[in-house]
């Protein structure tokens, strides 16, 4: 076997290589996805730190609950330390230049933070340290932040952020006021951090460079008014996630449960947002929010029946007017409650001293002041007046008849102030002409006994109704109860059974119904860098033909080295050896062959690998949106990628190598290497007759359809069409010839490809499906003109699409809503044709392609009714078929907990791997398991990177998202850019960044546009190896025709003659299989490239194609040149 090796060393150190060829190309496309997974793993790693669990708030709570934690025993053993912060988003401006960043992460950090990635706190804490002479505070902003701003130290900024509030903003309640809603800091960049580890930091998992701003906690809780107070603790567990020997996806329930529980055991009512207050003969629990949350009145229901208690619910609401008998009293105060009240709770006497009876629905009870000002007495019917607040959190006045049940004396709980909460701008006010609320009052309605009912009573109620009928009136997403009373059977037990309710509420609520949320935020990064997409497996798609055609050149030079060694086969057969022996012996040789080649193909994996890495983070950056990716080996992608390729090539050899068997030893004898063909011309008929059939009626099919499902109609009658084709250059090369004589060159070229029509087929259609693939595939590269601007389209017709940092309460398309927001009179002239289409957003992750990480909590927005009238966008698939508008699929009803949304095709199918009627599992915000059902999905729209679903389920399962942070903006093309301009000048301390969407939808197509590159760039490598087989096809048929060229030669045939009809029947079966691929390829995707702009890539294809032919051409030059050398008597003796 070895001397054979040594003999042949020529033809089998070409099957070595086409085998290292193939291996290098399986392996490293195998490398690449490790590389990929690597990569984001590593930056994973890097913007956390030592970072494991977050704890983040709605809410602000303690910053010493990281130390009580600390000092906890049971914390102690699984954790090193828990680091309070501030984490915030807004909008950084330079000053100087005006230039702005919006998305900028605001971290309000201490000397703690910098431990947590391993740095002293020395590089950190004294560079925010303000320096003698320095007017503001210190900053240190990361090189991406200063790259945006264009900034350097010494600069000075303004930091612009959402304000905190205890008090829901789109309450009755809630202050929607720019100056209240908006918070901002003037600071002095003192440092610039590199876009590493602390530079880095982020807790949402992306690839894309954070713009980050760090602060010193005491100066940003100062800007919020909030001393003391934080969103955030960062938690480090006791040895790295990352080292611990457990899959990624292994949740760590066994440290969430513990980090729990020590929260439980640590936090105090005031973490929480609750007060407790001891009166008399009960206890109260109110909110700071001035309104319970659902989740918190539920789990007390439980404690009262443990603890035997008595509960009171209470809701007081404000009242605009009171008005009966023609009079009126303004602003009063009504509170809601079970009625009789039990002794416990005070009483309501009536004015004859009598029990106030039990209210029904509807019925109400005045005070004996409110009862002589509106002159009312039992049976009368008094209207109340008040605001209700909508949909779009504007404030509406409802009038509600109430029919007067009795007058209650004021005393006992009548004359309870406490039965009011604390309403901002109101409570400590002098006198009622004070008032500054968050809600608009009419001080001229005020008249002077109501002030005086206040300097003696303030804000307590003045009338009563039962709790059914507040509720009903009322109740609001955040919740219906203001405050919960408690009383206990025996009084002497009341302050125990208080501090028993406090301890077993602390210990029995869980994190998410307190407003937490607790990530292990490390896992689920890890878990995330997995990725959306598999470039192991889409780099083998890549490289499908560049694996192909190094397989079927191995398999051709295999062929020819067996060729060359017909003889001595015939003879080995001719002398005894059986035919399974020989076809043993000429097996294991290949195999020796393919095993180093295999070997040697694993080397130069790495090098292929280490190419595409530098391509994906240069050539082809736009794919995957970051420069940080490198190459990373797994010993297991080596293994795997050697092995299969050592697989397949054993395949090939051992089907070589079975050819021989069907050729007699005589015929080997005398060099004869292949069968005669005989195959009947009416199966090729037959194909292109169907093919082009079955071509024509998909394509009519096609036509006939809109452009999201014709596009696999229109791609599966090209490849009909191809099949044609090749089946009527069968028809050629089989079909008998009539005419005896041949008069050129070129005929008789075209005569001899039909000595070998197999062969020949072999070659020219490798070819065609090769160029029928890299041009079709190029026809799905799309660029976006005004086209896209249509309603039916991607865009649904608008031309602006925006984001804001600090949602907006005031609605933008009304005069005054412009006004309070800062608009000017001349911008008002703008909005005229204009309409502006907000929507809610629940932040999370980017679900398009333009996130490399598999997301896992989306960006969700929420749809007002008035978009889905609307209606617009092209959609992919809907689950009823014949509606007229999608959009109004997400109203429909469905089961509990589940309810419907829309995604766009390409993030739904590829990033989420799901489909229509598929769910997505997320959690609201009281940590219940939601599932988001896709009803519809959306054709490459600007949607990609969320999901959406109704205003009102938005509304119900996210309460605290208030105001709105997205906006779709229907105005002319031509005065959007004046437009934007104006909104982001007028808007810019909200953050308010404009987008076109035509740039929207092109930063999406720009990653397939990329990928499309790669396929064309790799795949045009796999062509132009196949076209080295075509060489080898010309050696093949030289040495097979060695008697022929001999006797032509003796006939007078010049050398150069005979070389140049060889070369025309190779460039015959080239230019057959470009023309037929590229032709099918260019005639299936036309009407796609008029219909949705696309457009082709003609200069990269048409030299693509031309390399093709080079190459070939050039090979098959070669080729004859190795062969030309030799002796041709020997053949003419044999002929």
């Amino acid at each position: 076997m070895l001397r054979s090796l040594k003999y042949f060393w020529r033809i089998q150190l070409a099957v070595m290589l086409g085998a290292a060829t193939a291996t290098a190309v399986l392996t490293g496309a195998l490398l690449v996805g490790d590389s990929v997974r690597g990569s984001l793993r590593d930056l994973t790693l890097d913007r956390l730190g030592k970072i494991d669990y977050t704890l983040l708030s709605e809410n602000l709570f303690r910053e010493e609950l990281a130390l009580d934690l600390s000092e906890q025993v049971e914390y102690r053993a699984k954790f090193d330390t828990a680091v309070p912060a501030l984490l915030l988003t807004g909008t950084m401006i330079q000053t100087a230049t005006k230039s702005r960043a919006t998305g900028v992460n605001i971290c309000g950090v201490d000397e703690r933070f910098a431990k947590l990635f391993g740095a002293s706190p020395d590089s950190l804490i004294p560079r925010l340290a303000r320096r003698t002479g320095q007017p503001f505070p210190s900053v240190i902003i990361n090189a991406a932040l200063q790259q945006e701003l264009n900034a350097k130290v010494g600069d000075q900024v303004l930091l612009a952020f959402k304000s905190y509030s205890e008090i829901p903003r789109a309450s009755l309640l809630g202050n929607k006021e720019a100056e209240d809603v908006l918070a901002s800091l003037r600071l002095t960049v003192t440092h610039i951090l590199p876009n590493c580890g602390l530079g880095r930091f982020g807790l949402r998992p992306q690839q894309h460079l954070p713009r980050n701003a760090f602060v010193l906690l005491p100066t940003l809780q100062r800007a919020l008014a909030q001393e003391g107070k934080v969103n955030a603790l960062l938690v480090a567990a006791k040895g790295a996630i990352e080292t611990q020997n457990r899959p990624m996806t292994t949740p760590h329930l066994k440290e969430d449960a513990v980090l729990a529980h020590s929260l439980q055991a640590n936090w105090q009512l005031a973490d929480l947002g609750l007060r407790l207050q001891t009166h008399d003969t009960f206890f109260s629990l109110t909110s700071r929010e001035l309104i319970l949350k659902p989740s918190i009145v539920a789990l007390t229901r439980t404690l009262t029946h443990d603890l035997q208690l008595a509960p009171q619910p209470i809701l007081t609401y404000l009242a605009n007017t009171l008005h009966a008998h023609g009079r009126m009293v303004p602003y009063s105060t009504i509170t809601a409650l079970p009625t009789p009240v039990p002794a416990p709770f005070g009483s309501l006497q009536l004015r004859e001293g009598a029990a106030a009876p039990r209210l029904d629905e509807d019925g109400v009870l005045l005070n004996e002041w409110a009862a002589q000002e509106l002159q009312a007495t039992v049976g009368d019917t008094v209207l109340a007046s008040y605001y209700v607040v909508g949909a779009r959190e504007e404030l509406a006045t409802q009038t509600h008849p109430l029919r007067v049940r009795g007058i209650v004396q004021q005393k006992g709980l009548a004359a309870d102030r406490t039965l009011t909460p604390p309403i901002p701008g109101v409570e400590n006010a002098e006198d009622m002409h004070a008032w500054e609320p968050p809600f608009p009052v009419n001080l001229k309605l005020i008249r002077p006994q109501d002030e005086v009912y206040w300097d003696e009573h303030g804000a307590t109620p003045k009338a009563f109704v039962n709790d059914s009928t507040g509720r009903r009136l009322w109740r609001s997403r955040f919740g219906e109860v203001s405050a919960l009373r408690f009383a206990a059977n025996d009084r002497n037990d009341l302050s125990k059974l208080q501090a028993e309710f406090e301890k077993r509420l602390l210990s029995t609520i869980t994190p998410e119904a307190a407003g937490f949320n607790l990530q292990s935020v490390k896992a689920q990064g890890l878990q995330a860098a997995a990725g959306a997409t598999d470039f192991g497996m889409l780099f083998i798609g890549f490289s499908i033909f560049l694996i192909a055609s190094a397989t079927l050149l191995l398999g051709m030079l295999f062929r020819l080295g067996v060729e060359q060694r017909a003889r001595e086969v015939g003879t080995l057969l001719a002398m005894g050896y059986s035919l399974r022996s020989v076809r043993g012996r000429l097996f294991k040789e290949g195999m020796l062959i393919a095993l180093l080649g295999t070997l040697l193909g694993t080397l130069g994996a790495l090098s292929y690998a280490w190419l595409m890495m530098i391509g994906l983070r240069t050539w082809w950056v736009e794919a995957v949106g970051t420069s940080f990716l490198f190459l990373h080996v797994a010993p297991a992608s080596l293994i795997i990628g050697a092995l299969c390729a050592l697989v397949i090539i054993a395949c090939t050899i051992w089907w070589t190598v079975r050819q021989l068997g069907k050729i007699p030893a005589t015929a080997l004898l005398h060099g004869v290497t292949q069968r005669a063909e005989v195959a009947p011309i009416r199966y090729a008929r037959m194909a292109a007759v169907s093919a082009s059939a079955l071509a024509m009626l998909l394509f009519l099919l096609a036509l006939a359809m809109d452009s999201a499902s014709s596009a696999g109609l229109f791609f599966g009658s090209g490849a009909l069409l191809l099949i044609a084709g090749l089946a009527l250059l069968s028809m050629r090369l089989r079909r008998r010839r009539t005419r005896a004589i041949i008069t050129t060159r070129f005929a008789m070229s075209a005569r001899n490809n039909a000595r070998n029509p197999g062969r020949s087929m072999l070659s020219a259609a490798l070819v065609a499906c090769a160029c029928f693939i890299i041009v079709a595939v190029g026809a799905n590269r799309r660029e976006f003109g005004r086209e896209a601007l249509q309603k039916n389209s991607g865009s649904g017709g608008f031309a602006l699409m925006a984001e804001s940092d600090a949602p907006l309460h005031q609605n933008i398309n009304s005069a005054s809503g412009r006004a309070a927001l800062g608009f000017s009179e001349e911008d008002s002239v703008l909005f005229q044709g204009s309409t502006i289409y907000p929507l809610r957003l629940l932040p999370g992750e980017d679900a398009s392609c333009l996130n490399l990480y598999q997301p896992q909590k989306p960006r969700v927005l929420g749809v007002t009714r008035e978009q889905s009238a609307r209606g617009g966008f092209q959609f992919q698939a809907t689950s009823a078929a014949g509606v007229s508008n999608p959009w109004s699929l997400l109203e429909t009803e469905t089961e509990p907990n589940v309810i419907p949304a829309i995604g766009d095709f390409n993030s739904v199918q590829w990033i989420l791997h799901l489909g229509l009627g598929k769910d997505l599992v997320i959690q609201n915000e009281r940590g219940e398991d939601l599932k988001l059902r896709f009803v519809a999905l959306l054709h490459n729209s600007i949607f990609q990177s969320e999901i959406l679903i109704s205003e009102e389920n938005f509304l119900k399962h996210f309460p605290g998202q208030s105001g709105y942070s997205h906006f779709l903006i229907e105005t002319p093309p031509d005065s959007a850019a004046r437009l934007s301009q104006v909104l982001e000048s007028a808007l810019h301390r909200y953050g308010f960044d404009a987008t076109s969407t035509l740039e929207k939808l092109a930063s999406f197509q720009a990653v397939e546009n990329t990928y499309l590159s790669v396929f064309q760039t790799i795949g045009g490598l796999g062509l132009l190896l196949g076209t080295l087989g075509l060489g080898l096809i010309l050696m093949r048929n030289v040495i097979e025709r060695r008697g022929e060229l001999a006797t032509l030669r003796a006939f007078g045939f010049l050398q150069t003659v005979l070389m140049k009809m060889l070369l025309q029947e190779n460039s015959f079966l080239l230019l057959w299989g470009i023309l037929i691929g590229s032709g099918a390829a260019l005639l299936a995707v036309a009407p796609h490239l008029v219909r949705v702009g696309s457009f082709l890539p003609w200069f990269t294809l048409l030299l693509t194609l031309l390399l093709v032919f080079l190459t070939g051409f050039l090979a098959s030059a070669l080729a004859l040149k190795a062969v030309a050398q030799a002796p041709l008597l020997a053949a003419l003796k044999e002929e």
